[in-house]
């Protein structure tokens, strides 16, 4: 896996073999063209921008320059995303680590399909799509026997994904509820 934000790193890291691009914020046709012809992943991360913005809009106190590299940033990445999309890029859900404050990243779920995503495409990126790109699919990524039941139970519509945060139900982790909420 490679972290990488511009065209010449992330064409670098796919002509050196990565198995996936986390940002890939200047995603070219060429670099496209070569994800497709590698089958490199792309984990787009677009929580991270959006979490920035969501602190200015906030009033937090944000230096100027960052603030208007934070919207660029996120102008790019979401374009490159809806090119990738388009062009049938392989699409896994994922963070940017301790970028952005934990336990948010059903954000990246919203943003994806907000961004031109197909819904089943948004929830197979955050669940099977994922899985296989980090080679568990064996155990984890789908609903099957045998594999470990980790679920997440929501109310209403399911491809509803901007009110997944109020409408989580349960957390089972191997078949287990771990976690309930109050309907």
């Amino acid at each position: 896996m490679a972290h990488a934000h511009g065209k010449a790193g992330v064409k670098a890291a796919i002509r050196a073999g990565v198995r996936s691009v986390e940002h890939g914020t200047e995603l070219d046709e060429e670099a496209i063209q070569l994800m497709l012809e590698k089958g490199t992943w792309l984990v787009p991360t677009l929580g991270v921008g959006q979490f920035i913005l969501d602190r200015i809009e906030a009033g937090d106190a944000i230096a100027p320059a960052i603030a208007v590299k934070a919207r660029k940033n996120h102008a790019m990445r979401s374009e490159s995303f809806r090119k990738a999309v388009a062009a049938g890029v392989r699409v896994a859900m994922g963070s940017d680590s301790a970028a952005g404050s934990h336990g948010n990243n059903l954000v990246e779920l919203r943003l994806m399909h907000e961004m031109g995503m197909a819904p089943l495409d948004v929830l197979a990126a955050a669940t099977s799509s994922a899985a296989e790109l980090m080679r568990i699919d064996d155990r984890v990524g789908t609903v099957e026997t045998g594999k470990q039941a980790d679920l997440v139970v929501v109310s209403g519509d399911p491809l509803d994904f901007a009110a997944y945060p109020g409408n989580i139900r349960a957390v089972y982790r191997r078949g287990k509820r771990v976690r309930s909420y109050p309907e």
